[in-house]
């Protein structure tokens, strides 16, 4: 009688049956495992890019957005008939001694006016030289502009960019504290196709990027820590 037998009658161990993944289960597994991550590659750029504009006067524009978007802007602009166009953002943290404009909302602004907007209808909001958190100061800066100007609005709409909208729609609302209705425009991501974002460097570099900054913003951000 073997050692496990004597054992097995001292009621020490006892023999169970037990199941065990086969071949084609693993194969089933990892079919599963890659259509998810296959789901996921294809839903996180269009869930960060989110576009849910509402009926609004003012259009607020990310003043840091590239030259590109300008014509964008315009366009929508004018088919929401805003009636002013407020531009946001910090300071401009490279070449300052040189440079005329020192706040992007400051240059984007001139580059308006030099393009023929009404320089009435365009208004610069910057925030200041905030060097962490800047969507979330240039939140603030706006919602002191609305008291100080003593504009009665309560709904507006933001031109942000790409894969940057969400967080900056979730971060205006924070810094609002849900008062106001905030409608998100995400502007068309030109450096690369948001469709197959995992195939460029900048796609990965900027998803991957705002997705951990959605979360940081969603999930453990409070605005004391500005």
């Amino acid at each position: 009688m073997s050692r496990l037998s004597l054992l097995a009658k001292t009621g020490l161990i006892r023999k169970k049956e037990a199941w065990c993944i086969t071949v084609w289960g693993w194969l089933l597994i990892l079919f599963c495992a890659a259509a998810a991550t296959f789901g996921a590659l294809h839903a996180v750029f269009p869930f960060l890019a989110q576009n849910d504009p509402v009926r609004c006067e003012l259009l607020i524009v990310e003043g840091w957005i590239p030259d590109y978007h300008l014509p964008d802007v315009k366009a929508e602009f004018e088919e929401g008939r805003y009636k002013m166009l407020v531009l946001t953002g910090a300071a401009i943290l490279k070449g300052q001694p040189f440079a005329e404009f020192k706040t992007f909302p400051e240059l984007t602004r001139a580059i308006l006016v030099k393009q023929g907007w009404d320089e009435t209808k365009v208004v610069a909001v910057p925030c200041g030289d905030a060097l962490r958190d800047r969507t979330y100061a240039s939140a603030l800066a706006l919602k002191q502009w609305l008291a100080d100007s003593q504009r009665n609005v309560n709904q507006i709409n933001i031109y942000s960019m790409g894969a940057h909208a969400r967080r900056t729609r979730l971060l205006y609302e924070k810094a609002f504290d849900g008062k106001m209705n905030i409608g998100i425009i995400a502007g068309r991501e030109r450096r690369f196709d948001g469709r197959s974002w995992w195939k460029t460097s900048e796609g990965v570099r900027t998803v991957l990027d705002e997705a951990i900054a959605y979360f940081y913003a969603r999930f453990l951000f409070r605005p004391s820590n500005h």
